[in-house]
């Protein structure tokens, strides 16, 4: 009885997995709601709760009015509104949904791993997952493209669950995902391309004869593999705009006002953190993948940590899937080899005996409290970071709300022009009245928002603009080269002004 007690208990390295899914994972994605584009999905999600249909005609915007409207976020702004709803604690409860989302997506890659290699351990697994969420980090929060992370940690474990027991049954799973993302958000299109890689870079090993563990999938599991995600992208057509969201991903990445002027489709900046991030990834992780893992790297492996890294160069926003899905490729990749130097076998005797039950029921009992401790505490500490006071402080720290509430309250015309991450929060406070432009940059497209960036940053004249859309009243930040602009026409007259923003409004028409 004694030596089967000894057996069983709380382990030290369970203490330090609940550690950091409790102390990083939760807390690091609980970001009050600052995002300029949340605001329009919660106005989004309302509308389709208050009318029961989901719009496919802009009537929102100025500049956006009678242009089509892919909603391929509807579920996800449903979603938003219903949390929205519940007043004053609402942003608190979807700043911690999100941060549920992106805890669930890291345990779906925790449990990835130990399908795809079981010798990568607990340790590796807290590393890889630590540094991918630190790398995700800038572009985390209350963002419906956040639900991207998990469906794409959810197609990589069923390709690796795939790839290891090769049971065709778990591909009928990748049609259920698909159906699901096609409803949340337009990011189905890396469940295709990981399957893709996959198809590709086995069909290569085998072609190559390369010696792998386990070897190559052969030609008849190629094409379950090919037929189940051909049945995914069939089902990407189960969604309320149907097959037109098959174009939807590259009509919005041929917008190049998305790379000129919005800084999450840009690259990332090298002396910015997300930039600086990056690069740390690439050199200290995908780098030695492919240097020392060459010759026992799966070439799918290798596709798609190529293919990831090769995304978040080219957008910021890509950072999202880079860094968690690359990083478990890399440490599936490098665990193993690691483990055989000389450092890995010196460290791994203790890392075993701390993944090995406690020596009495005191060290159990010891550390099923330090799981609670550091339970409560990363709850705690969650709920702080995203509390209502903390909420109000943030939101009007990022949004113009004295500004507005001036606005609400003075009601100085029906034709406003605004700052453009401003959009969706002015709308929301103020429905009836259209705004100039929001953050739906798939509605409008490469010209309206390269004439407004050129405007506001006078490389052409605003008046040509603003008179000719008609405006009567601006929302701006205060101080910006555009406010001094219209600080100085004697057309514009400032109403209302703090640190943050100012209103102004017409007081004649130019001449």
């Amino acid at each position: 009885m004694s030596s089967l007690a000894k057996r069983s208990g709380v382990t030290i390295a369970s203490v330090a997995t609940v550690a950091l899914f409790s102390m990083l994972v939760l807390p690091r994605p609980a970001i009050p709601l600052i995002d300029g584009d949340v605001w329009w999905h919660i106005r989004a999600g309302q509308e389709v709760l208050q009318t029961g249909r989901i719009a496919d005609v802009d009537t929102w915007s100025i500049v956006g009015a009678g242009m089509p409207w892919t909603s391929q976020d509807w579920l996800s702004n449903v979603i938003l509104a219903l949390g929205y709803r519940l007043g004053e604690i609402g942003p608190t409860v979807l700043s911690f949904i999100f941060s549920l989302v992106v805890a669930a997506a890291m345990l779906l890659l925790w449990q990835g791993i130990g399908v795809r290699d079981p010798r990568v351990g607990w340790f590796a697994r807290i590393v890889c997952l630590a540094v991918g969420l630190t790398v995700a980090g800038p572009v985390v929060g209350v963002r419906v493209q956040v639900v991207d992370l998990p469906l794409a940690a959810a197609s990589v474990v069923v390709l690796w669950h795939f790839l290891t027991h090769r049971r065709p049954a778990v591909l009928a799973w990748l049609p259920v995902i698909s159906i699901a993302w096609a409803n949340l958000h337009a990011g189905w299109v890396l469940l295709p391309l990981f399957g893709t890689a996959v198809i590709v870079g086995e069909g290569g090993d085998r072609l190559l004869r390369r010696r792998l563990d386990p070897p190559p999938l052969g030609w008849r599991q190629l094409g379950w593999l090919a037929g189940w995600l051909l049945a995914a992208l069939l089902a990407i057509s189960l969604n309320p705009n149907g097959p037109a969201l098959y174009l939807y991903p590259l009509e919005t990445a041929a917008i190049q006002a998305h790379r000129d002027f919005l800084a999450e489709w840009s690259s990332p900046d090298l002396s910015s953190l997300p930039g600086q991030l990056y690069i740390g990834f690439v050199a200290l992780g995908v780098v030695p993948a492919f240097l020392v893992g060459w010759r026992r790297m799966r070439l799918a492996d290798a596709f798609i940590l190529g293919g990831v890294t090769v995304m978040a160069a080219t957008a910021a926003r890509f950072l999202l899937i880079a860094g968690p899905i690359g990083a478990v490729v890399v440490a599936v990749v490098l665990a193993p080899r690691l483990s055989s130097t000389s450092v890995g076998r010196t460290l791994g005797p203790t890392l075993r005996r701390m993944a090995g039950p406690p020596p009495n029921r005191r060290a159990s009992r010891v550390n099923a409290a330090l799981v609670g401790v550091v339970l409560v505490a990363g709850v705690a500490i969650t709920l702080a970071r995203v509390g209502p006071a903390s909420q109000q402080q943030a939101i009007g720290d990022h949004m113009p709300v004295a500004a507005v509430d001036w606005i609400v309250a003075h009601n100085p015309g029906s034709r406003p022009f605004n700052t453009y991450s401003w959009g969706g929060y002015l709308g929301l406070r103020r429905p009836d009245v259209p705004v100039y432009i929001d953050g739906r940059s798939d509605v409008y497209g490469d010209g309206p928002i390269r004439q407004y960036a050129d405007a506001i940053s006078l490389r052409t004249d605003p008046r040509v603009l603003l008179d000719g859309a008609g405006i009567d009243h601006v929302l701006f930040n205060t101080g910006h080269p555009f406010a001094e602009w219209l600080d100085e026409s004697p057309t514009w007259r400032a109403a209302y002004s703090d640190e943050q923003a100012s209103v102004w409004v017409r007081v004649r028409a130019d001449r």
